[in-house]
């Protein structure tokens, strides 16, 4: 090939020479225009030229873009009577923006027919309802689905996890209909029925997979959930302690539970009586001095065949001005002039059990 230089050559001339006879020059099929070739051509080739449709009148883009003079609307465009530059733009073909703006409500499968313009897919929601039921102009999705005409019941119809979004592999077992627990607005929150759940049977569900079960920091029992727990809320719970007929108090009022209900599994105070004192303290439970599950005030000291034995174990609680809890009778140990003196109110030489006043452990 030859390699003519166009450096000299004068902006706008181009057609002294491109005239058809010189050099090549516009062909038949060419888009009309008295401009320049170097208004679109470079000089470095014919192709691809740069149109500049700066000059062009609003709406008379089908004057070239006819089929013939310049790419036209193909064999599957979207019927329409609108000049290009209602959607195209002169810097590309694509994306063009369609105004929907004149199209009458409920005609979208007029176009939206998966030929003419995206219809609906394959795994579309069976319906007969209009596009603009659902879908918006502006987008596809999100979409908004009316459930408005669906009968009570019939959920799973679509929301079967092919049509629609279904039950997941975690649910909650269950062969009730979608509305019963959720609502057409939003899956969640869901509200639960348990109207026809047995009573006992909660970890069927409530087991920490399908539902929220007990946590790490739950008191030890096996009771059912529903002893204390409510079906409206988890919280607050009520502690049935009818149920707990063979655990130990001290095994969740140790401390370890103080978040647990609406006052938490209280424990000791740091100045309950040392019970560890008294003939086998260290394996009495609660329940031993306490008398109700209602208040832990209503307590009677177990003394449990404690001998005193001058080991001090009566006046650890007896003595005057012992920081101890109790309703217990508190006086000094000089209160009957004695000689020699006592050293533990057992050991007096008055109160029983060595003594010779009142009933052992029961009254002075």
């Amino acid at each position: 090939p030859a390699g003519f230089s166009h450096a000299t050559v004068a902006p706008g001339a181009c057609a002294t020479c491109h005239n058809g006879s010189t050099a090549k020059g516009k062909t038949s099929t060419h888009v009309a225009t008295t401009a320049s070739c170097d208004a679109c051509h470079r000089t470095t080739a014919w192709l691809p030229a740069t149109f500049s449709h700066t000059g062009v009148a609003p709406g008379t883009c089908a004057t070239c873009h006819n089929g013939a003079n310049a790419r036209g609307k193909s064999a599957n465009h979207v019927t329409t009577t609108a000049s290009c530059d209602s959607c195209h733009r002169t810097t590309a073909w694509l994306p063009a923006t369609f105004s929907h703006a004149g199209v009458a409500p409920g005609t979208c499968a007029t176009c939206h027919n998966g030929a003419t313009a995206k219809g609906k897919t394959a795994t579309h929601i069976v319906t007969t309802a209009s596009c603009d039921t659902c879908h918006r102009t502006t987008a596809w999705v999100p979409a908004s689905f009316s459930h408005a005409g669906i009968a009570a019941g019939t959920c799973a119809t679509c929301h079967n996890g092919t049509s629609a979004t279904g039950k997941t592999a975690t649910h909650v077992v269950t062969s009730a209909p979608c509305d019963t627990c959720h609502r057409t607005t939003a899956w969640i929150p869901a509200t639960f029925s348990h109207a026809s759940v047995a009573p006992g049977t909660c970890g069927t569900c409530h087991n920490g997979a399908q539902a929220t079960g007990k946590t790490s920091s739950h008191i030890p029992t096996t009771s059912a959930c529903d002893a204390c727990h409510r079906t409206t809320a988890w919280s607050p719970a009520t502690m049935n302690h009818a149920v707990e007929t063979t655990s130990l108090c001290k095994s969740c009022h140790n401390g370890s539970f103080l978040s647990e209900g609406t006052t938490g599994a209280l424990a000791k105070p740091t100045n309950h009586i040392p019970e560890a004192q008294l003939l086998n303290g260290g394996a009495m439970d609660c329940k031993a001095c306490h008398a109700g599950t209602a208040s832990w005030t209503a307590a009677r000291t177990n003394h449990n065949g404690s001998a005193g034995g001058g080991s001090g174990w009566c006046k650890a609680c007896h003595a005057s001005g012992t920081p101890y809890l109790g309703n217990m009778e508190k006086k000094s140990l000089t209160h009957q002039k004695k000689t020699p003196a006592a050293i533990d109110c057992s050991e007096s030489g008055c109160h029983r059990p060595l003594g010779n006043r009142g009933s052992p452990y029961n009254s002075w």
